[in-house]
């Protein structure tokens, strides 16, 4: 993606895997954050009508007008928030998925189907603190070589190991989809 494209690049296809756009109409015009998650800047751009407004690095306050900005910040995956804070009102909006990107999915699959949601989130969760359960112990240990300190660790299997840790990377993708930010579980960088 360029870096200050004059215009909102169009969505494809397989965009969902690393990017993502958020829409809130405001004033009559239709307000856009364009944002790369494989951005190491982590740069979040906002346009209006498709057309480049401004552009800043994550947490980042971009002025939309002398009443309102847009504040927005990414986690480790996907989006903390972004919304629409009016100055005057002191109110703010949250901008909402725009269609076909990852999150509009993951929130039409939750409204469609909200019996097997409900099981999903609780199996993320629940994965997600098995993760961090099993391997802080291991993380702790590296650090403690420095001190001749050790914490005991669980001896699993390779194999219940490797499936903890590709269920981890996939609970935290649900996580980020549905835009659930806990800092204690989304902001482990493990």
């Amino acid at each position: 993606m360029a870096k200050n494209p004059e215009h909102l690049p169009p969505y494809k296809k397989w965009d969902w895997l690393w990017r993502s756009t958020f829409e809130l109409e405001y004033q009559g015009t239709l307000l856009v954050a364009d944002v790369d998650y494989f951005d190491f800047s982590e740069r979040i751009r906002l346009y209006r009508d498709g057309d480049f407004v401004a552009a800043g690095s994550s947490p980042v306050r971009l002025p939309v007008d002398c009443q309102a900005t847009v504040e927005a910040a990414l986690s480790l995956y996907g989006m903390r928030y972004v919304r629409l804070v009016r100055s005057s009102a002191g109110t703010s909006e949250t901008f909402r998925p725009s269609p076909g990107t990852g999150e509009d999915r993951r929130a039409r699959f939750a409204a469609n189907y909200p019996g097997p949601d409900r099981i999903i989130s609780m199996c993320s969760w629940i994965v997600l603190m098995l993760a961090l359960l099993t391997q802080v112990p291991e993380i702790l240990n590296v650090v403690g070589r420095i001190f001749d300190v050790y914490v005991p660790t669980f001896q699993l299997p390779n194999w219940l190991n490797i499936t903890l840790q590709i269920g981890g990377v996939l609970a935290g993708l649900d996580r980020a989809l549905r835009m659930k930010f806990n800092r204690w579980i989304d902001e482990t960088h493990l």
